[in-house]
């Protein structure tokens, strides 16, 4: 009796045993199917034609799409301003020199209180000597030297103190309303001739917001609450001031004995930033500055006895509906220093 068969037998594709260099060849090139990597000539056009409409028709979506996303966003300006954007309408207060790159993270100015090293650590002043402090302060300074800006910027010195129009460009700051303020090296090395302990000068600036223009503050409103943190003396000079369109800057130690410890002495004097600089436009632009001078008090008793005290500094910003926030910076601005009895 024959053995019967059950189930059937796997029919097995035509090359199914080649392997190595047989199996890769058949693989570039089939001569029984004309395929080339495993596809026919006419599927390979099929998927290729394919893909080329699909990525085709996928670009223009995305230009498409593009397109109207531009068509909602102003050509020379950011689409949300001031309030309307996360930056709001309440700068911040900038401090300059700035630190050297070794110590970005700190506000602490130390310096020597008798230096007369005119030798800078390296030519950009990436360093801790006083020098290098007044080479970093002479840097930002220099913006406002070059002529390319001022080319595109308009000379306001007899121009009325009043915001300029979005068509108007924008005023030249002259530096030498900073008085010493503006020559190096801005009170950073001692002068024997007249004083022996350094009187270093500080650069305030607002940052910058497009399109804001302040509001002055109305003297009227000086004895609100809102004025309280106000120093008598600048509450006194804007009610004396025959100008009184500026944004006011007001510096003074954080605590009694910072305000015991220093004098500060304001370039202009007026301490303020006149309107007519303002609004930032974009394009070229001098930020309105008022620098100060500050100096170790003379109580009389010791000429030196504020050397060596850590001595914590404030600069309030002053215009209407201005906040002041130590927690974020706004209208504001805290530093520290310290004269080291050295040279």
């Amino acid at each position: 009796m024959s053995e019967d068969v059950l189930g059937g037998t796997a029919i097995k594709p035509e090359g199914w045993d080649r392997s190595g260099w047989e199996a890769f060849q058949w693989f570039l090139y089939n001569p029984k199917t004309g395929a080339i990597f495993s596809r026919t000539p006419l599927s390979w056009f099929k998927i290729i034609a394919f893909y080329i409409i699909y990525y085709s028709l996928l670009a223009l979506f995305w230009i498409a799409c593009l397109q109207i996303f531009f068509l909602t966003l102003p050509e020379n300006e950011p689409k949300w301003l001031l309030d309307q954007s996360l930056v709001g309408s309440n700068p911040g207060v900038g401090l300059r020199p700035r630190m050297s790159d070794a110590r970005i993270d700190s506000s602490l100015y130390m310096l020597a209180a008798g230096s007369e090293d005119k030798e800078p650590t390296t030519p950009d002043g990436e360093g801790e000597k006083n020098v290098d402090f007044a080479v970093r302060y002479q840097d930002f300074l220099n913006i406002y030297d070059n002529e390319t800006f001022k080319s595109d910027m308009e000379d306001c010195t007899d121009s009325p103190n009043v915001p300029r129009t979005m068509s108007q460009k924008s005023c030249i700051f002259d530096t030498m309303s900073l008085g010493e303020c503006a020559n190096f090296p801005y009170g950073y090395l001692v002068n024997l001739e007249s004083h022996n302990v350094v009187e270093p000068c500080f650069m305030l600036k607002l940052n910058k917001l497009r399109s804001w223009v302040p509001t002055p503050v109305n003297e009227t409103d000086l004895d609100n609450p809102e004025y309280a943190t106000m120093s008598e003396k600048l509450k006194n000079r804007i009610r004396k001031s025959m100008d009184k369109d500026n944004v006011w800057i007001d510096c003074e130690g954080r605590y009694p004995a910072d305000r015991e410890a220093v004098e500060i002495e304001y370039f202009p004097s007026s301490q303020g930033m006149p309107l007519k600089y303002f609004p930032f436009k974009g394009g070229s632009y001098h930020q309105p500055l008022v620098a100060i001078k500050v100096s170790l008090a003379d109580r009389g008793d010791d000429a030196h006895k504020f050397i060596g005290q850590l001595i914590h500094l404030q600069c309030r910003a002053w215009y209407e509906g201005v906040v002041h926030s130590t927690k974020h910076k706004e209208g504001l601005v805290q530093f520290d220093f310290i004269l080291e009895p050295k040279n």
